[in-house]
């Protein structure tokens, strides 16, 4: 078995943009991707993954569906070059990077791709940072920007192995041509499964960068029709169904599964803000919620989105959100997570039980794409208005 993978070096200069008064619609743009599992993929003659289920259920809430039987599946240069330099088209997934920035126009993200070096787990492979990497040869597939990230930390390009397809490097690694293999983690445990039976075959064993995916246009393709894209995108995001979750949390728990994720705040800083925003409730409720909802920089870190609040009344209606203000007046009594969970059920037992605690469960991030598990911390107060709510605050979990 031969797998490719997709270039990912730039091109040059794109078109220029249209006329703004354009009449061009979604149905009118040709998409391409590229064979990137789970994400993308062709299986049994059908175009399948996350990226694709996205797609579907961006367009049909744009009142036009793109079906995945539209989408050309093609090696990434050819699919990198036709957005770059054809107009009308779509190409996805792509990574938005500083370089990539004013070459296209952006929608998403999609989700976010966690690139990691895998090892043998025999061979007893530990790195703690980028110093550790000294002493290893690490596969790298031919123009990989994963090569880029090996430089930028240090890594010396006689370190450098290429290949031209995963089946190879998974065969270096093994024969011990490499000691490491870089590539995204979910793809390569993909890989991995297709060739050796095993997705756990290889451990991740560094994380080498973390990058959220778009969905990149020309540059001719009208504002309004990326701007549409992108709010058809929010809402198949950030709507909940009747039992409590979003389309796009079914389409990643069905593609991808949970992740954990690397901790940008302390359990300490989550605490902190949990009782900061009770005393406030207790002092002045009406007003505290207004200025939770207006997501005001006490009650949402502008710096990391990833700390907020929000409050639940006894009843389970949310009542103040500082990063999703369009929730509050939701009465959550008996919805759930992805998986299942009644998670804000407990949330609101344990606190008139308990008074505070924590709860684990499944929910997106608002700093990166895809689901992961995380506890959220509740502190249960009595308001100015005679009220009791739950105060709350979640950390996601490494």
């Amino acid at each position: 078995m031969v797998i490719t993978a997709g270039c990912l070096s730039d091109g040059e200069k794109a078109t220029e943009t249209a006329d703004p008064g354009s009449d061009m619609e979604i149905s009118d743009l040709t998409f391409y991707t590229e064979e990137l599992p789970p994400y993308n993929y062709e299986e049994d003659r059908m175009l399948k993954g996350l990226s694709v289920d996205l797609l579907e259920a961006t367009t049909e809430k744009m009142g036009t569906e793109v079906s995945r039987e539209e989408v050309n599946l093609v090696p990434w240069t050819e699919g990198y070059q036709a957005v770059l330099n054809e107009n009308a088209t779509v190409l996805f997934s792509m990574a938005r990077t500083p370089e990539r920035e004013d070459l296209f126009k952006w929608a998403g993200p999609i989700y976010t791709n966690r690139k990691v070096l895998f090892a043998k787990p025999d061979q007893g492979i530990s790195i703690e940072n980028s110093e550790d990497l000294q002493d290893y040869a690490i596969g790298v597939i031919t123009d990989d920007v994963a090569i880029q990230y090996l430089r930028d930390i240090g890594v010396n390009q006689s370190q450098i192995v290429t290949r031209d397809n995963v089946s190879a490097l998974i065969g270096a690694l093994d024969s011990g041509e490499i000691d490491l293999w870089a590539y995204p983690e979910a793809s390569g445990r993909y890989f991995a499964e297709q060739v050796t039976g095993n997705s756990d075959s290889y451990k991740a064993v560094y994380e080498l960068h973390t990058q959220d995916t778009y969905y990149a246009f020309s540059k001719d393709v009208p504002d309004s029709v990326v701007q549409s894209f992108q709010q058809a995108l929010d809402k198949v995001r950030d709507q909940k169904d009747e039992q409590g979750v979003s389309e796009y949390e079914r389409i990643v728990y069905r593609n991808l599964g949970v992740s954990h994720a690397q901790q940008t705040i302390t359990d300490e800083e989550i605490i902190a803000l949990v009782d900061t925003t009770a005393a406030a409730i207790e002092n002045n409720a009406s007003d505290t919620f207004r200025r939770i909802n207006a997501g005001e920089a006490s009650y949402l870190d502008s710096e990391n989105p990833a700390l907020y609040t929000f409050v639940y009344n006894a009843n389970v209606t949310l009542v103040a959100h500082a990063d999703n203000n369009q929730l509050v007046g939701t009465n959550f009594k008996g919805k759930t997570d992805v998986t299942g969970k009644a998670f804000r059920d407990e949330i609101v037992a344990g606190a008139f039980e308990n008074g505070t605690g924590g709860v684990e469960y499944v929910y997106t991030n608002p700093t990166h794409a895809n689901l992961y598990y995380k506890t959220t911390y509740y502190r249960l107060t009595n308001g100015s208005d005679g009220n009791s709510y739950i105060v709350c605050s979640g950390n996601f979990k490494n």
